[in-house]
Formats: C-alpha cells, structure tokens, sequence
C-alpha cells in the first residue's frame, strides 16, 4: 500500500546553522523533522530508557555533521540496513584556513608575540 507520510528525520542536539533557505523550502517538503529536546547523549538515552522519547523510528540513514566518521562505529548501522553519511567537504574550507593559519603562526611566530603582548 502506498502512503503519503513523509520520512522522518531526527535532528539530534543541533539546530540548522546554515542554508536556512534550503532547508526551509525543500528538506521540509520531504521529510519531518523530530527534533531532539534532551540536552546530552546521557539525558537522551536516559529519555530512551524511561520512554519519554518513543524509541520505534524506521531509520534508513544516519548523517552526522562532522567531516570524518573515524568516531562513528559504521559498521553497526551497516548491518541493520542503515547508511551512514557524513558532511564530508562542509568544513573544507574552514580547515584549509585553519592549516594555512597555523602554518604562516609557526614561520612568523605568531604564537611568541601573542604571549610578549600579553605580559
């Protein structure tokens, strides 16, 4: 039988930072979001346990923000049929700054007239 329900999406701990427009406009036409009210991964899985939080999601994909996965055990979700993405090239640019910033930091001792400034 064919539904009309949009999938869910959890939104755990964060709200949306960027592309506001984006996700206003076209992820919310296909999807609904549940957003994540507990303030830490403890109170959560606490909310979990106490069923505050309904626990039966279909979950298909799990996104995490951040660049690497290496904190993530992948395989886990794999085995249940659920992918795993991550944001990989979101913070290209801001880490490319970053290694050029402490590279020019390290040449120019940066770092040495911060603290002769400071005393």
């Amino acid at each position: 039988m064919y539904s009309n329900a949009k999938p869910s999406c959890f939104l755990h701990w964060q709200d949306i930072k960027y592309n506001h427009d984006l996700y206003e406009n076209e992820f919310l036409k296909w999807f609904d979001v549940i957003a994540n009210e507990e303030p830490n991964r403890e109170s959560f899985i606490k909310a979990l346990k106490n069923k505050k939080r309904e626990a039966k999601w279909d979950i298909k994909i799990f996104a995490s923000a951040g660049a690497t996965f290496n904190w993530a055990d992948v395989d886990a979700p794999g085995r249940r049929g659920i992918w795993y993405c991550n944001g990989a090239g979101a913070s290209d640019e801001a880490v490319s700054d970053t290694a050029l910033s402490m590279i020019l930091s390290m040449f120019r001792n940066f770092g040495g007239h911060r603290e002769g400034g400071a005393s």
